[in-house]
């Protein structure tokens, strides 16, 4: 179950900092003040630190769990809260039956907001053109993140882009 971790890692930085923080500030540019990639990457760390001792499974926030919110209505964080002071409530006040109540909801509902989620990410995601230094660096992370392993990719990636901030590499 270690090496599980290793791909997991990129994986959970991407979505739940980098384009958390991305489509946060593209959906709602006026409340994304404090939705920074340090903020996402703190409260994700903190709320997993705290639930771990509880039995609680590894969370985060998750750029699909803003575009649905975004996508169905929710423009503030009242939905989140809201949402969750129901779960805690159906919790304490029903125990293991609320896990049937769960289940009576239908699978496809739950895959149509799954769609939409997706839908909303698309139509989100501004299209890139990327050209010169950017492109080859691009193809060689999706190279190596689609034939050897995304942590593999994404620690090429990472310093491919320090190299290039810190001035190590230069292209003209």
């Amino acid at each position: 179950t270690e090496l599980a971790v290793l791909p997991q890692i990129p994986l959970t930085l991407t979505n739940a900092v980098v384009a958390t923080a991305a489509v946060t500030r593209q959906l709602m540019p006026r409340r994304a003040g404090r939705v920074t990639e340090r903020n996402l990457a703190i409260t994700t760390g903190l709320g997993n630190l705290i639930a771990a001792p509880f039995g609680g499974y590894p969370m985060c926030h998750g750029a699909g769990g803003i575009a649905g919110h975004y996508r169905f209505g929710a423009r503030t964080g009242a939905a989140p809260v809201l949402i969750g002071i129901a779960f805690l409530a159906m919790g304490i006040l029903l125990g293991d039956s609320a896990f049937g109540l769960l289940a009576l909801v239908p699978a496809a509902v739950l895959g149509s907001l799954l769609f939409f989620s997706g839908v909303e990410l698309a139509v989100s995601s501004a299209p890139q053109r990327f050209s010169g230094q950017d492109l080859f660096p691009l193809l060689v992370v999706a190279a190596l993140s689609a034939t050897a392993n995304p942590a593999i990719g994404f620690v090429a990636g990472m310093l491919w882009a320090t190299a290039l901030r810190r001035g190590w590499l230069r292209f003209d």
